[in-house]
């Protein structure tokens, strides 16, 4: 992965776990996409978004990538971080290039804070010596100051900047010392609660359910695509598409509840935004977007509300 001498962008060194941090879950993958241009770098993806949705960021003909899903689809990998581990640990065994796992956050919830340290510390040794990079992009505002701390220091930040300058060229990716990625959640802190906040009437609405006769696939590509629209991550129910009909429902239902539960969040969470806990607001906003750790951010909007902090 030797530097284009002609491209102002700069890989990340090889042999290396980095992390990337972005108020965008989405906008890192730009920046991939320009890498892969640019250099045609060998990519491997593991991500959460459906390889029809991954399309719209980067081209799934210049890329291998792994759609972490239990569904049946040809790309999918169950999204395990045992299952992940050995895919990586395959991968890198030979040739070279640039493993991105864009599920950080989604892991995390599903194995736990600690379980994803020890994933990522593994693979730190398992690169040592290799010609591969592993990036992980996360946004600050998805982990606590402490978590953040912790695995930056496993996985030393990475800046990729701007991606495009005034001039119109890419610009240079820096690493980012610790301290930077500190100033980087700071500023988050700073800009809610400097920042006049205006409360925008919100785009998350709870849609009517769809009758189980009514549920074909067709159907459910639309209500897929409205939930999508919303900024829901609703993979889970991508792969429904091809199953019977009665488990198609019961998936759906299943994800309806959790989208009917962020509705009300998100209802509760404009609340505490007038209240001045903006900070607190974006962290909830994000994770119920992931439809994920509903119950706790439930349980801290109870408690923000009803006075107890």
């Amino acid at each position: 992965m030797a530097s284009n001498p002609i491209s102002p962008v700069t890989l990340p060194r090889k042999g290396r776990v980095f992390s990337i941090l972005s108020e965008d879950p989405r906008s890192p993958l730009h920046w991939l996409a320009m890498v892969v241009h640019e250099f045609g770098t060998p990519v491997s993806v593991f991500s959460r978004l459906s390889p029809q949705r991954l399309s719209q960021h980067i081209d799934l003909q210049k890329i291998e990538f792994k759609w972490l899903s239990e569904s049946m689809d040809p790309h999918a990998l169950s999204p395990s971080l045992e299952r992940i581990h050995h895919s990586i640990s395959t991968r890198i065994a030979s040739d070279s290039g640039i493993i991105w796992l864009d599920a950080v956050e989604y892991l995390i919830h599903r194995q736990g804070f600690d379980a994803f340290l020890a994933f990522t510390r593994s693979l730190a040794d398992e690169l040592n010596g290799t010609d591969w990079t592993v990036l992980f992009p996360f946004t600050p505002l998805s982990l606590d100051g402490t978590e953040i701390a912790h695995l930056r220091r496993e996985a030393m930040p990475f800046e990729i900047g701007q991606l495009v300058t005034e001039a119109g060229a890419v610009s240079i990716v820096e690493y980012a010392e610790p301290e930077q990625v500190e100033e980087v959640v700071q500023n988050i802190v700073q800009d809610d609660t400097e920042t006049p906040q205006v409360i925008e009437e919100s785009s998350v609405v709870m849609l009517s359910t769809i009758a189980e006769a009514a549920l074909t696939p067709a159907v459910l590509s639309r209500r897929i695509k409205q939930w999508v629209d919303m900024g829901f991550d609703v993979s889970s129910l991508e792969h429904s598409l091809n199953s019977d009909g009665t488990k198609r429902y019961e998936i759906y239902r299943e994800v309806e509840e959790n989208v009917r539960r962020a509705v009300e969040c998100e209802r509760r969470i404009q609340m505490i935004e007038i209240r001045g806990h903006t900070v607190e607001a974006a962290k909830m906003r994000f994770r119920i977007m992931q439809l994920t750790g509903l119950g706790a951010v439930e349980a801290k909007l109870d408690e923000l509300l009803s006075g107890a902090i």
